[in-house]
């Protein structure tokens, strides 16, 4: 039987494992720390592609209550281990099921390049029923065109799909789902890769 996206991506980083956490350690997203300012110690906040638990260990820190996601057993179980203050759920993002109003606020960070382009606007209106309102959600994506597998370093080469964007598309992608934009900028890559630029945008439901 043909493997889904789902499946094929959940095998990808169940492979990479250990060594690709290792390797990605270190690229802390510049924004991530400003994000944490909007909520008071106790605010609830959702990681969504959590990986192995490094943005929701700094959250915790924060003094924030962390609930993280991934597709990925092999990085879920990493991340208890790491952060055995938040909670982890292996989850699949197109299966995102919490009560309304849950969270506020949610951090997906390079998480929706990942998914097909139709698939998009369906996940944002999840993100904007489980979110508290007023809550902040935080999308990272790649600036580009098109959609498909990629091979690169950092995965080991191994092919990762990719879905790219632009500035204007993603804010008009969450306006459409309800959300009004707060920031968005375009930022250079983490680990000096010249191809790859990322957009980040803040929205308020």
């Amino acid at each position: 039987m043909k493997k889904n996206l789902s499946q094929q991506m959940a095998e990808v980083y169940n492979k990479l494992g250990a060594k690709y956490l290792k390797d990605s350690a270190k690229l802390i997203p510049v924004e991530r720390g400003d994000f944490a300012k909007n909520f008071p110690k106790g605010a609830y906040i959702l990681d969504v592609g959590c990986g192995g638990g490094r943005d929701s260990k700094f959250f915790t820190k924060k003094g924030l209550e962390v609930i993280g996601t991934d597709i990925s057993d092999v990085l879920i179980a990493e991340a208890r281990k790491q952060v055995p203050k938040a909670q982890f759920i292996c989850q699949d993002i197109l299966k995102l099921n919490f009560p309304k109003d849950s969270f506020d606020g949610i951090w997906a960070n390079a998480i929706l390049l990942h998914l097909r382009r139709k698939s998009i606007p369906g996940i944002l209106k999840r993100f904007f029923k489980i979110l508290k309102p007023g809550g902040i959600v935080h999308i990272r994506v790649k600036k580009g065109t098109g959609e498909g597998f990629v091979k690169e370093k950092l995965s080991g080469w191994s092919e990762r799909f990719y879905t790219y964007f632009s500035k204007s598309e993603i804010q008009t992608l969450l306006k459409n789902a309800g959300f009004k934009i707060i920031h968005a900028e375009i930022l250079p890559d983490e680990s000096g890769r010249p191809n790859v630029t990322w957009i980040a945008v803040w929205a308020r439901k």
